[in-house]
């Protein structure tokens, strides 16, 4: 028996604001959530990738927060996923655009352990999990300038998540990053990485704790 029901995961996929209405939640989806969580907590309780202990709390926080990444996404979009530690946003995202060919990147050994027996467990394709420093990758041939979007939640401060993830955009793709409402005042006008907000938006947790989504484009140089 699994330990999150399928109801309560089409509860979160049914939540207006998310705003999912023209996506299918096909059986396969469901199943790859329960699975993923019951793969998170049980890694969960030997090494720490996140807080939350309860299955049904990491559901409302760290997966509803990862669905709202989507709305500036798409399948055809090469991405990173920077610092993913548990896995968020990227294997939510994932689930949703399974052909969407998705990099996950973690400092940490035991947590990139994790990430790579979910992609076995749910039998994910064109993903891949990279284990170091981010600044170790962002000057390779294979990574520099080679993604169009470059995902970040909970990373650093916003010059942080500036340095460290523009070097992977192409020019034209765009960061997109969950912050407090209140760090959009450290968007310097001018800044060094080439870099313009192109979109805001507040977005409530299931809590009902507002974060703000920023959009930020590379331009081209």
């Amino acid at each position: 028996m699994s330990l999150i029901s399928s109801q309560k995961i089409l509860e979160i996929l049914n939540d207006p604001r998310l705003e999912l209405s023209g996506f299918q939640f096909s059986e396969e989806m469901i199943r790859r959530n329960q699975r993923f969580l019951e793969v998170l907590h049980k890694w969960n309780r030997k090494i720490n990738l996140v807080s939350e202990k309860d299955v049904s709390l990491i559901l409302e926080k760290h997966v509803f927060d990862s669905l709202q990444y989507l709305r500036w996404l798409g399948p055809s979009h090469k991405t990173i996923d920077i610092g993913s530690g548990g896995g968020f946003p990227g294997f939510p995202v994932k689930m949703f655009l399974p052909d969407m060919d998705m990099t996950l990147l973690d400092s940490q050994r035991k947590r990139c352990n994790f990430l790579r027996e979910v992609v076995r467990e749910l039998g994910f394709e064109e993903i891949s999990v990279l284990e170091g420093r981010a600044e170790q990758f962002s000057g390779q041939e294979t990574f520099k300038e080679r993604f169009e979007r470059v995902l970040l939640r909970g990373f650093g401060s916003l010059a942080t998540c500036l340095a460290v993830g523009s070097p992977y955009l192409k020019a034209g793709g765009r960061m997109i990053l969950m912050k407090s409402p209140e760090e959009i005042e450290d968007f310097p006008k001018n800044n060094p990485h080439g870099a313009l907000m192109v979109d805001t938006r507040t977005v409530a947790g299931f809590d009902g704790k507002n974060s703000l989504m920023m959009v930020i484009e590379k331009c081209s140089t």
